[in-house]
């Protein structure tokens, strides 16, 4: 009901809903009873002069979201009037207008009831109210659900989209039933099955005015063509006898794995696509085949190839090797199989896992590893059962008091070894090394091994071990004469290198005096005087443990009459062609000296005596200095009536020509196994010098040339024993003059081999040479044309030798006796061997061996010295006594008829440097030309006359120069 705007007494007219219009109804009976019909809904009354007449809004009905305008009229009474607009007895904010529009409607604002206060300056109405009415949209579908055709297996979806007032609710059907859960505007199928096939889908969207239906949209299901998409198996080369896994992808079809082409199912004959199912073990290649058959009978196929893996073996290690007998490891790896296991099997023996327990029987057997996994595949080796064989000896061993002894074998196939001392086995040395803490002297003797396997066993050279170092060869006692010199030596075994300082005591004096510069294994005085007659000499010798001292060594000096020695040697000397030079010598003796100048023509060996060449010293003209005369060399013999001295040759170099010096030529080698060695030239000539090396072998005279051996140094890397005593010397050319070959020098390697005393089995007995007890040996014999030698045939070296011996010489009735005895330094680069032989009589049974010798003759041939003499010289043929190099004319007797004589001889040669001493008393002192390396013999002979010669005592230390 609606209040009308008329004054009571108006008809009410009937025309709106039931709800609003009781509330009209309400609202009039209250006004009625309030002011009777004085005229709408009024606030409280005012006269009728101010009264406001007002017109009440109307209600509204809009759409929802649509706005609603409610208007009121206000008359009467005396303005300007104001209004206040109400919405549900609320103030609205800013409705203050006779019009109120409301913002965009919602479902919410049906059912609100409007009012307005219209106020005056007298009075206030307020009107009746009005009320909003809002309606809903009706739903309405503006995009229909779409017809789908699905794959079989693939879900479905439909969608529809409508407007209307919300909230909107959806409902689909299937075939017209309503789907449970379908109640968004989306809706998907579960995965599709042919029975799904014309299905029809709606939906009804619905809201509180109302719902409308969608068309119907068909679902369709087609079926796919089959595929095979892969057969992947879990590896492509497995190894041998491995099975892999196939494992398929595929769709549109039942499917099978076979491995006999399309439609073999050995593998499975009911594939699911992404299973996986296992192959046999496999031992070649294979293919296997997905077959995948439609519902429809289409057949479609993929395939993948699986090759095993080949089983390789590695070779066997240790391989071709020689054992011991007992149990040795093999190593072998097999790769490509399963289990990569291996069998081990011999030809003889037996086998644990991979361990071979050898047979005890010498020989060479086979070694078979075979692989688990592939039978036909193995893999040989060969092994060797042999008896232990010693590589490496045990060595001689020099150690400090005190310190650690080291002794070591190497040796191959050995299970076990045992050390002996002086022949005894010490107890508990039974590795290969053997070691003692604390060295004594106690620890001094001879050391070998036994190594021994169940085949045999092996024992090692004897190595010599002595603690601590020692002087092996003391200082002797010498009686010179005045105007000689003295050379006194000390010789030291142990641990090299050593260090040498000589003393000397004045006669008379007690302490020694360090001789300036005298820091050699050797000491040779000046010329002595009466002053040093008396005078006592030693030696410190220090290693690098601690120093020892020689015993001293007396001096005497006699005033007698001496032969000749030379003091200083002629030296080399180069001049141009057709210049002048000379030569010189210093010499001493009594009584006075004679001299003679002898030229050896360039390529010859025999000199020719200068006529006035008379002096020390030789002026070479102008005439002998062509250059025809290059490599001419010089020497003098110095003479008076008790011998002779012959100097070294010099060299003449003229103009281009080469000059080598005895300084510059190549010197020995001593080095351990296994060291470099070095040999050096130093030459001059005027032109670019050109090299060539040779060698000869131990003990051959046959020299080679050393291929790339063409510098002036040559050196050999890495020695061997078996170099030991080989020989070497060096052309020196310019390819203009003649050329020029120095000295030979020795190469030693190792320990030095010495020389035995004569109880000793090695040394050879040749002719009437007899071995006597006591450690002695007769050479001859009282009898006519008898020849004797012992000789020494291991290679020594003459650097460094101390010797001493006795001779006894007897005649029973031999007037006058002969022949006396000889030593000899046998040279094997010029031929000596140890069976070489001398010539009988004069010849003193050395005559003919190449080397140098050291001659004592008591029988007197016609143009010889005065019996008996001591002389020096060389060994060849052609060379023998032309001339000697000295004579010594002042010795004591050596053989009387009816008697024995005995003499006790030293000889001491170091570096060059010769002494010999015939009882104490020296006998010749002096630089001498010795070959680096030599068979060592003694040698005695008779002729027409005869004596016999026995030789004892003999002792000898060789030994390295001091470094």
């Amino acid at each position: 009901m609606q209040i009308s705007p008329k004054l009571f007494g108006s008809t009410c007219m009937p025309a709106r809903p039931i709800l609003p219009l009781l509330i009209a109804i309400a609202l009039t009976l209250v006004l009625s009873l309030l002011s009777g019909c004085a005229g709408g809904w009024q606030g409280a009354k005012s006269s009728s002069s101010t009264t406001v007449l007002i017109s009440s809004p109307e209600n509204q009905t809009v759409t929802v979201g649509q706005t609603a305008t409610f208007s009121v009229s206000a008359s009467g009474g005396s303005g300007p009037f104001t209004y206040q607009w109400y919405k549900n007895g609320s103030l609205i904010s800013g409705a203050t207008s006779n019009t109120y529009t409301t913002l965009s409607t919602s479902m919410g604002d049906t059912g609100s009831v409007f009012t307005v206060a219209v106020s005056s300056a007298a009075s206030t109405v307020t009107s009746s109210p009005a009320t909003l009415t809002v309606n809903a949209i009706k739903p309405a579908i503006t995009t229909q659900p779409v017809s789908q055709t699905v794959t079989v297996g693939q879900p479905a979806s439909f969608t529809v989209t409508a407007t209307g007032t919300g909230p909107l609710a959806y409902q689909w059907y299937l075939n017209g039933v309503a789907i449970s859960g379908a109640t968004s505007n989306t809706y998907t199928t579960s995965p599709t099955t042919s029975s799904n096939n014309g299905a029809v889908y709606t939906v009804t969207v619905s809201n509180s005015a109302g719902s409308v239906t969608s068309n119907s949209a068909t679902l369709t299901i087609s079926n796919p063509p089959p595929i095979a998409a892969s057969l992947v198996p879990s590896s492509a080369t497995p190894p041998y006898g491995g099975t892999v896994l196939l494992v398929p992808t595929f769709s549109g079809g039942t499917a099978v794995i076979g491995s006999a082409g399309v439609g073999s199912s050995d593998i499975t004959a009911s594939a699911a696509s992404g299973g996986s199912y296992p192959t046999p073990a496999l031992t070649s290649g294979k293919t296997y085949t997905l077959t995948v058959t439609s519902p429809t009978g289409t057949v479609v196929s993929t395939f993948c190839i699986v090759t095993s893996a080949s089983v390789t073996i590695s070779p066997v290690t240790p391989a071709n090797q020689t054992f011991a007998p007992g149990p040795a490891t093999f190593i072998a790896t097999a790769t490509g199989g399963l289990t990569n296991s291996l069998t081990w099997t011999a030809s003889s023996g037996t086998f644990s896992g991979d361990v071979w327990t050898a047979p005890a029987v010498a020989g060479t057997y086979t070694i078979t590893a075979t692989s688990v996994d592939d039978p036909s595949v193995s893999v040989t080796t060969t092994a060797t059962i042999a008896p232990p064989a010693i590589t490496a000896q045990p060595t001689n061993q020099r150690v400090c008091s005190g310190g650690v002894l080291t002794l070591s074998v190497i040796a191959n196939y050995a299970t076990s070894y045992q050390w002996s001392f002086n022949g005894a086995a010490i107890l508990g040395a039974t590795n290969s090394t053997y070691s003692v803490s604390g060295a004594t002297s106690a620890n001094n003797g001879n050391y070998s091994v036994t190594v021994t396997n169940a085949l045999g066993s092996v024992t090692s050279t004897i190595a010599s071990v002595v603690v601590g170092s020692s002087i092996t060869s003391n200082p002797i006692s010498l009686s010179v004469s005045a105007t000689q010199t003295a050379t006194f030596s000390v010789s030291a075994t142990g641990l090299s290198p050593f260090a040498y300082q000589w003393f000397q005591i004045p006669s008379g004096g007690t302490t020694g005096v360090a001789i300036s510069d005298a820091t050699s294994s050797f000491y040779t005085t000046p010329a002595v005087d009466s002053s040093y007659d008396g005078s006592q000499y030693y030696a410190t010798v220090t290693d690098s443990c601690s120093a020892m001292t020689s015993t001293n060594a007396s001096l005497t000096v006699t005033v007698n009459n001496v032969p000749p020695t030379i003091l200083t040697q002629p030296v080399g000397q180069s001049v141009a062609p057709g210049g002048t030079t000379s030569f010189s010598i210093v010499a001493s003796g009594s009584p006075a000296l004679a001299y003679q100048w002898y030229r050896i023509p360039a390529g010859q060996t025999t000199g020719t005596l200068i006529t006035g060449a008379n002096s020390s010293t030789y002026s070479v003209p102008a005439t002998s200095t062509l250059t025809t005369n290059d490599q001419d060399s010089y020497y003098a013999i110095v003479t008076n009536p008790y011998g002779q001295a012959v100097s070294q040759p010099a060299p003449l170099a003229v103009g281009n020509g080469i000059l080598l010096q005895i300084t510059g030529q190549p010197a020995n080698q001593f080095v351990n196994v296994g060291d470099p060695a070095t040999f050096t030239v130093t030459a001059t000539s005027n032109l670019p010098l050109t090299y060539q090396w040779y060698r000869a072998d131990p003990g051959s005279s046959t020299f080679t040339a050393i291929p790339g051996a063409t510098s002036a140094s040559y050196t050999i890397d890495t020695t061997a024993l078996t170099d030991s005593g080989a020989v070497y010397h060096v052309v020196v050319s310019n390819g203009t003059t003649s050329s020029v070959t120095s000295n030979e020098a020795a190469l030693f390697v190792g320990p030095l081999a010495g020389i035995d005393n004569l109880c000793s089995t090695s040394w050879i007995a040749q002719g009437t040479a007899v071995a006597q007890s006591g450690c002695a040996f007769r050479l001859t014999d009282n009898l006519n044309n008898q020849r004797g030698a012992i000789v020494w045939p291991t290679l020594v070296s003459t650097e460094n030798i101390q010797l001493r011996f006795t001779v006894q010489i007897y005649d029973s009735t031999s007037t006058p006796p002969a022949d006396g005895f000889a030593v000899v330094f046998g040279d094997p680069s010029l031929g000596a061997t140890p069976s070489s032989v001398g010539a009988p009589g004069l010849g003193l049974a050395a005559e003919g061996i190449p080397g140098f010798v050291v001659a004592v003759d008591d029988y007197h041939n016609a143009g010889e010295y005065p019996v008996p003499y001591f002389a020096i010289g060389r060994g060849e043929t052609a060379l023998w006594e032309k001339p000697w190099d000295a004579v010594n004319t002042t010795i004591p007797a050596v053989a009387v008829v009816g008697s024995t004589i005995s003499h006790d001889y030293t000889l001491s040669l170091v570096q060059g440097n010769l002494t010999i001493t015939m009882d104490g008393a020296q006998i010749f002192s002096g630089v001498v030309a010795v070959p680096p390396v030599s068979y060592f013999y003694v040698t005695s002979s008779t002729g027409g006359k005869f004596e016999q010669t026995i030789i004892s005592n003999l002792s000898a230390t060789v030994s390295a120069p001091s470094e």
